[in-house]
């Protein structure tokens, strides 16, 4: 494989992992916070009914559950890349 194919074949999948992760993370974040607390998590920041402290909470929580899912997701494509192909992921 070329070092321009291999290289986008990367972004393609280390990008794919990353989101993917990220969504998983989200709606996980999102079973777990009407499992806490037995409300919808608040998404609309203009609904009345919403209190700031649970806007800022569901921020917080939802910020480091994706972002911590793309990290992990995007190492786990890394050793599939490695495993499959026995070298490091091409450089950005």
């Amino acid at each position: 494989m070329s070092m321009n194919r291999e290289r986008t074949v990367w972004l393609a999948l280390g990008a794919g992992a990353a989101i993917g992760a990220g969504m998983l993370a989200r709606r996980g974040a999102g079973a777990a916070w009407r499992r806490a607390l037995d409300e919808e998590p608040p998404l609309n920041v203009e609904d009345r009914d919403v209190q700031w402290s649970h806007v800022l909470a569901w921020a917080a929580v939802s910020g480091f559950c994706v972002a911590f899912a793309r990290v992990v997701g995007r190492g786990v494509a890394s050793e599939t890349w490695r495993h499959a192909l026995g070298r490091n992921p091409p450089a950005k």
